[in-house]
């Protein structure tokens, strides 16, 4: 699928490059969960292309409710001995014998129909899933077994803010309605990075969490219905891609290869107990823009229409999302896309696979 992609391969090469440390993953052995979303699935890839590239022996235990969505996903490395699946939804005790030294814990719906639809199972997986991975976790750092357990939070974290006229960074936060059931995601991520950070303190857990903003790419879930996943569906199949606003709210944008390499970098270097947002600064522009971008490189047109009853309700409040990963860049990350690159590498990929 998408490995036989000459530019999703040089996504996953460059993101390699663009992990800082990287070789301290060799020989090692890590656990994803939420395999078959955009960032899991592509760290999945990550890891499988540095063991055949490299030959660098790294475990890799995959995560996923779906056997056969997973399967589908990565139907091209099924034969790779160093691969495995856990079949199981992560809000259960894990069934998984072995220790691992990395935990990335990426499982979650992160996208507007599901706020709406079931905000109760959107929720639990940053609840009762990350209770049951540091549960886990514990046990494997009680036998010195587990190096880091990094948790994929949300920029969406940093909520609503009033006058906001510069990025926000790590120690900043703005306001959610707690009584508004479009919270769900962003109030559950909040409650899983406390979760982490106590389990930290008192068991002493190595922890560390990211916050990517809005992350795109190719390889989307089915069910995933965001702005940047609906006008990628559209522009891919030929069709003019729909605006539901003046899409005037302002976002860091950050490319699937750039937002993988920004979450190894910090979890390989990162400090236990502490949060690293992951953003591009050369990548901020409006949602308007984006599918603008999108719409020429395709060769179609941006259309207004007005919203429907779910879609207004899917519509979030926060008109400014914009992060700084200078922390995470201390570190020696570095992003490697700007959004003009990016979106033109994610059409690629798409459309190479809708021609397959």
């Amino acid at each position: 699928m998408y490995l036989q992609s000459e530019t999703y391969r040089a996504d996953l090469m460059k993101a390699l490059h663009g992990t800082v440390n990287a070789r301290k993953l060799y020989h090692k052995s890590i656990l994803i969960t939420g395999a078959t979303g955009l960032i899991g699935s592509f760290a999945a890839d990550m890891l499988l292309y540095q063991n055949r590239t490299e030959n660098t022996e790294i475990e890799i235990y995959l995560l996923a409710r779906d056997e056969k969505r997973l399967r589908e996903r990565f139907v091209s490395s099924l034969n790779e001995k160093r691969l495995h699946f856990v079949i199981q939804d992560v809000v259960n005790p894990l069934e998984l014998n072995e220790a691992v030294d990395y935990i990335i814990h990426a499982a979650g719906d992160g996208f507007p129909a599901a706020f709406r639809e079931h905000p109760v199972e959107t929720m639990m997986p940053a609840l009762t899933g990350t209770y049951q991975l540091l549960q886990y976790a514990l046990h494997n750092a009680k036998k010195n077994a587990l190096q880091t357990f990094l948790y994929v939070s949300s920029g969406e974290v940093y909520g609503k803010s009033s006058n906001m006229k510069h990025a926000f960074r790590e120690n900043e936060c703005g306001y959610w309605d707690s009584m508004s059931v479009r919270s769900c995601y962003p109030m559950a991520k909040c409650c899983a990075e406390t979760l982490c950070v106590s389990f930290g303190a008192q068991y002493h857990v190595p922890v560390v969490v990211v916050r990517p903003s809005h992350a795109y790419g190719a390889c989307t879930s089915i069910h995933d219905n965001r702005a940047s996943v609906q006008f990628l569906n559209d522009a891919s199949a030929g069709k003019n891609i729909i605006l539901h606003s003046e899409g005037k709210q302002i976002r860091s944008y950050t490319y699937v290869a750039d937002c993988v390499s920004g979450i190894f970098t910090a979890m390989l270097n990162g400090t236990s107990g502490e949060a690293y947002n992951i953003a591009n600064a050369a990548s901020r522009t409006t949602i308007a823009e984006f599918a603008g971008i999108l719409a020429k490189k395709a060769d179609v047109e941006c259309v207004m229409k007005e919203p429907d009853r779910d879609e207004k309700q899917e519509q979030t409040p926060i008109e400014y999302a914009v992060l700084d990963s200078s922390k995470l860049e201390q570190l020696g990350w570095k992003a490697q896309y700007d959004i003009d690159t990016g979106i033109e590498n994610m059409l690629n990929i798409r459309n190479r696979e809708m021609n397959m």
